[in-house]
């Protein structure tokens, strides 16, 4: 997004994956071909076959436009790669007027509030480089209202309205012409752009659907308490990956393989313990003017409206410094005390009582 929108390096967001395990952990860089959850195989691209007595999925979920006729080619996206989004950044550098179409394709998609991130950003940029009066902006989504949350939807949209952004909603994009640079809906509809930004729908990884362990569109049947790949106690799944009912997000991904891990040691060493994911949810929502909200809720606690302010959005680049640190799980203590209680935890084994 801030490579796409604020110009930023590439570099500067990226790390080698390596370095981040820990020294006691064999870390084997390849490909996976095939996961055998029945005979607990898992074979590389390599042919090499790696057995193992508990597995975590976490393959993430794959951008998707070739789903939509003419979506790859005419349309530009930060969700596919830093050279993706550096296209954008090039296109904004060459854009003098005309009208900009930033939207959502498909879903589900990584990220929820990303395109309305993007907006509020794109608008931010013009404002910036003196184009804003010559450049309209038009929100395209399939949903109902602006934010498919409707607490938060109640926060941008009168944001979209103050900054003078058009908003299309109930728009399912069918297909786009970008020979004529036209939009067309399932619904009938046209839109025209001069230039077109939308997020593509995502589908699961190519090596979850080659091994039959995902529905139809690739994502992974899993409990979504005990992150259990459904039928299997020793596989779980984290992540993008899953099919259940919450944010395809890095927040979302580190809670949830706290409670795979958690269910593993207590399998491994008997504890009796059963560890369950609240379904705690807290996206950093950039909204523009350096000001941020969060996107936070559970199972049992729907979405909130959550305004944006200037100390929110400081905490959003906070948090940014500190996020390849909390991949140790060193900084599990802190997120703890922010979060609170993300993983419940239920004991099954009998108390013992001593006589003595």
């Amino acid at each position: 997004m801030e490579v796409a929108l604020e110009g930023k390096k590439p570099d500067s967001i990226i790390r080698e994956e390596r370095p981040l395990v820990d020294k006691n952990v064999t870390y084997i860089e390849n490909s996976v071909d095939m996961i055998d959850l029945n005979q607990r195989v898992v074979f590389t691209a390599d042919g090499k076959k790696l057995a193992y007595d508990y597995i975590i999925l976490a393959t993430g979920s794959v951008p998707d436009p070739d789903s939509i006729a003419g979506l790859r080619a005419a349309s530009l996206n930060f969700h596919t790669s830093t050279e993706d989004s550096l296209k954008i950044w090039d296109a904004l550098q060459q854009f003098r007027k005309g009208h900009i179409v930033l939207g959502i394709a498909g879903v589900p998609h990584k990220c929820p509030p990303s395109p309305n991130e993007g907006t509020f950003l794109l608008d931010d940029y013009l404002r910036k480089s003196g184009k804003r009066d010559d450049a309209k902006i038009t929100f395209v989504t399939p949903y109902p209202r602006p934010y498919p949350a409707e607490a938060m939807s109640k926060v941008v949209e009168p944001l979209f309205q103050k900054r003078g952004i058009d908003v299309v909603t109930f728009f399912n994009l069918e297909s786009v012409d970008p020979t004529k640079k036209e939009l067309y809906s399932l619904e009938g509809d046209t839109l025209s752009y001069d230039l077109l930004i939308m997020v593509p729908p995502h589908r699961g990884a190519d090596v979850i659907i080659k091994s039959g362990l995902g529905d139809k569109d690739g994502w992974i049947p899993t409990d979504k308490y005990t992150m259990n790949v459904k039928g299997y106690d020793n596989a779980y799944a984290i992540g993008d990956c899953t099919d259940i009912p919450v944010s395809k997000t890095g927040v979302t991904a580190h809670l949830e393989a706290k409670v795979a891990a958690n269910n593993i040691i207590s399998s491994i060493e008997n504890l009796g313990q059963t560890h369950k994911y609240t379904g705690r949810i807290n996206c950093p929502f950039e909204m523009g003017s350096g000001k941020a909200a969060f996107v936070v809720g559970s199972y049992e606690k729907p979405v909130k409206e959550i305004h944006p302010s200037r100390i929110r959005h400081v905490m959003k680049r906070g948090f940014e410094r500190i996020y390849w640190r909390s991949l140790t799980g060193n900084l599990d203590w802190l997120l703890d005390t922010y979060f609170g209680a993300t993983d419940i935890v239920e004991n099954s084994k009998p108390t013992v009582v001593s006589s003595k």
